[in-house]
């Protein structure tokens, strides 16, 4: 293999990832690090952590293995492109064997461990085929290592039987220490350090078997003295340590051997000591002492307050510091009592202030698992009234259907139980008690809108295992203009062209967010900054809150669709809907991105480069045959959508026939059919359902005569009618989740609709517009998803709720602005 082979050819012929495909290993490539490393530099050093393995892509690099008196090294390997080292790193985490150098420039492809971990979380096929792969390595490593632990334990036992009786005993105290220093041999055996070090030495402990020879004589002690033995003996080794100061040799000695109660004493008296343990050091082993044992201590106290202060962990630092307090109090130690009273008063006053500003809420105790039921017992109490009432004997029809509409809303509330299960439950109690018989309670899956939304969903499967949509939001990011606010809008646009192909919020999210990260780390974007933030508010606007725009924009607005009455389906096909929104997602489009950037003021940014990308779109290739397939399904489906009224077919009818193409094409099969939301295909039919039914009972009619009642002679406008229902979503859904408060305020307003002079759409989409909240993080499945997706790395929760109440407000202006706009299509 050459050095001047392209990286998406190295990347195929890697062991690891030979049984991937081109689109796997694309997304695979979001994940690796180009690393340029220059003539005689290191990538890594023998007995470091190993934390990444790396892919030879130019140049070639040496394998160095320290000698046995670690003065000079031996060149083991040479590593050229195309291949792998360090991959052990990502299961064991032990410490590198070799050192790493490069012979002339080169340039290496880096997969650190928590990439590889968020791969695993993300990608399961490509995670489960790397981990089979590496589970394979490591089973051959290991079964090596056994062979090679079992011939070095019989080498030592013949060395240790040939040497007498007192050098032998020093070599077996030698192996207790963590590492074996010359200073460390000096402290622990004066005068006989040194040939204790030769002993040593001529058993392999300082040579590349070092670990698995000091591993065998602490076996071969085990076995001659006993844990009881050997703990005994520990003590003692670490006692004349700690009598040198060194501190640090001694707590690694009783860390791994001895009792927990003796490590603590003796890392007490290693804070008290003159000079101290080294603040490193003391937080290491500050980690190995509970909080209870920390807290009959005052220095391990202070100390272990420290730790959780870092961590942010602010009442569990006071916790152990005043029960430290009471401790010393009651053993009349004056001093150490001040030291903790001074600590804890300094951090009382920071949590304090943090209050005071609002960085921290005033109290950080978590509610009791009792109270945190409390909504969802609620919640099923009320439906098992509802239910009561609906089966009482003598209820008409009309209000045994209401009541089983409250008993699945207060269902769908507790959030116990799940949508499909409420679903199914609500059908059953209709035939049950009467309120239809078994056809028309499933009248809503016989419906052409839900064969619609299944054959939209299948179309959305086939285009995302095709690898079509990878393709066009690589091709997108890689001709990013210059400028972070015009990347914004490009990445914005990605969302909303990615729209209709993907009728998901989270799905659109978990495609476009990775791509803003990877736009901002190739700016070197500092990780929550104004930059990064505006990529990433800005991508999440275009993939989530503006999902209003398509009528098959989203669950939820194929939900929304289907509690329209079958006249305004009819009138809002896929292009009416369109020309109807169009306006309100534009301009809040380009107002968000206006108000983003004030709101942030993005800071000048470089040139983008955008080698990783590049990668990915290599290893893709050119567009495959399915790819093509896929793109001319795709087109003819939207354009028979466009023409449906003009050929005299309805959407269901051109989504059915798209869908099976893409069956012919290959990429709609079994395993695509089963990935589909089946919870929420059920439930939707089920909701279809609710509108027939409840206009067959005449709920329509009742609603009416509760409106004009209620309404007298007032005659809200159009405007204030918009407006309030917008109101009534927002505040709803900081209580309810997204597809419930749709479902439950347009069951409400939609009969009052008519009533003021306004189509049933407007409703509709003045609902969606405002489902999208996130004032709360957990209010929103998909911006939760767009926030996990970037990593945590281009906004924060506070970044993102100053957004939200923003964008609400953009909102409220846009729907009102979008009234005259409706008045002249006549829905107002």
């Amino acid at each position: 293999m050459t050095d001047t082979a392209r990286p998406e050819d190295l990347l195929t012929r890697v062991g690891l990832f030979s049984t991937l495909g081109r689109v796997e290993l694309a997304k695979l490539a979001a994940y690796l690090e180009p690393v340029e490393v220059q003539t005689g530099r290191e990538v890594f050093r023998q007995g470091e952590a190993g934390d990444s393995l790396y892919i030879v892509t130019e140049g070639a690099l040496g394998v160095f293995v320290a000698s046995g008196d670690g003065r000079s090294a031996l060149r083991v390997s040479t590593l050229a492109p195309g291949d792998l080292f360090g991959e052990m790193a990502l299961f064991t985490g032990e410490p590198r064997s070799a050192t790493v150098l490069a012979d002339r420039p080169s340039t290496v492809l880096q997969l650190p461990r928590e990439r590889f971990l968020l791969l695993v979380r993300r990608e399961p096929a490509i995670s489960l085929t790397v981990v089979a792969t590496l589970s394979e390595r490591l089973r051959t490593a290991n079964q090596a290592r056994v062979e090679h632990a079992d011939f070095v334990a019989a080498a030592i036992e013949q060395a240790l039987r040939r040497l007498p009786g007192e050098r032998r005993e020093a070599v077996l105290e030698a192996s207790l220490l963590e590492t074996m220093t010359p200073a460390g041999l000096r402290a622990l055996f004066g005068s006989r350090a040194e040939p204790v070090a030769a002993d040593l030495a001529a058993l392999g402990v300082d040579g590349s078997a070092g670990r698995v020879t000091v591993r065998g004589l602490r076996e071969w002690f085990e076995r001659e003295l006993g844990l009881d033995g050997v703990s005994a003996r520990a003590s003692s080794v670490a006692a004349r340590l700690a009598h040198a100061g060194f501190w640090n040799d001694a707590l690694g000695v009783l860390a791994r051997v001895s009792t927990s109660a003796l490590f603590a004493e003796t890392l007490g008296r290693a804070l008290r000591a003159v000079p101290a343990l080294d603040a490193d050091h003391a937080r290491r082993w500050i980690e190995r002492v509970d909080d209870d044992r920390a807290s009959r201590n005052g220095d391990l106290a202070l100390t272990r307050a420290l730790l959780h202060e870092a961590r942010g962990d602010a009442p569990r630092a006071l916790g152990v510091l005043r029960r430290a307090l009471g401790v010393a109090l009651v053993g009349t130690d004056p001093a150490t009592g001040q030291r903790l009273a001074a600590e804890i008063a300094r951090l009382s006053n920071s949590r304090a202030a943090d209050v005071a500003v609002g960085l921290r809420p005033a109290s950080d105790t978590p509610p009791s698992p009792g109270w945190r039921r409390l909504p969802a017992l609620l919640s099923l109490g009320a439906a098992g009234l509802a239910t009561v009432i609906a089966a009482w004997p003598g209820a008409g029809a009309l209000w045994t259907f209401v009541w089983l509409l409250a008993t699945a809303i207060a269902l769908l509330m507790s959030r116990v139980v799940p949508d499909f299960a409420v679903a199914l439950a609500l059908i059953t109690g209709w035939v049950l008690l009467g309120v239809a018989k078994t056809p028309a309670a499933l009248a809503g899956f016989a419906s052409k809108e839900w064969l619609f939304v299944v054959a939209t969903y299948g179309l959305a499967a086939a285009t995302a295992r095709s690898g079509l949509l990878y393709r066009i939001g690589l091709l997108l990011v890689r001709r990013l203009p210059h400028g972070v606010i015009w990347q914004t809008a490009t990445l914005l646009l990605t969302g909303l062209v990615l729209t209709p192909l993907v009728p998901s919020s989270t799905g659109r999210a978990s495609l476009t967010s990775p791509l803003a990260l990877a736009v901002a780390e190739a700016l070197r974007l500092p990780e929550r900054g104004r930059s990064a933030a505006l990529l990433g508010l800005g991508t999440w606007v275009g993939s989530g809150p503006l999902m209003f725009a398509f009528l098959n924009g989203s669950g939820t607005c194929l939900l929304a669709w289907g509690l329209l009455p079958e006249a305004s389906r009819a009138r809002f096909s896929w292009v009416g809907w369109f020309v109807a929104a169009a306006p309100l997602a534009v301009g809040l489009a380009v107002a968000s991105l206006v108000v983003l950037r004030a709101m942030l003021r993005p800071e000048p940014v470089a040139e983008l480069p955008l080698r990783r990308v590049s990668l990915q779109v290599a290893m893709l290739g050119p567009v495959a045959p399915r790819e093509m397939g896929t793109i001319a399904i795709l087109v003819v489906t939207v354009g028979g959508w466009v023409a449906a009224p003009w050929l005299g077919l309805d959407l269901a009818t051109v989504a059915l026939l798209g869908l099976l193409a893409t069956v012919a094409l290959g990429t709609f099969d079994r395993v695509a059919l089963q990935s589909l939301d089946w919870s929420f295909l059920i439930f939707f039919g089920t909701v279809l359902t609710v509108g027939r039914l409840g206009a067959t009972v005449g709920l329509d009619r009742a609603a009416a005569a509760t409106v004009d009642r209620l309404l007298g002679t007032a005659q809200p406008g159009p405007l204030l009618f918009v407006l309030t229902v917008a109101g009534v979503s927002l505040v709803t859904r900081l209580v309810l989740d997204q597809d419930l408060t749709v479902v439950l305020v347009g069951i409400t307003l939609l009969p009052v609709a008519s009533r003021v002079g306004v189509e049933p759409w407007v409703v509709v989409i003045a609902l969606l517009a405002t489902s999208v909240a996130w004032f709360l993080p957990s209010q929103t499945p998909s911006y939760l998803v767009a926030q996990s997706a970037s990593e945590g790395r281009l906004f924060s929760h506070e970044q993102a709720q100053r957004f939200a109440v923003a964008y609400a407000a953009l909102t409220l202006l846009g729907l009102a602005l979008s009234v005259p706009y409706w008045r002249l299509l006549g829905l107002v």
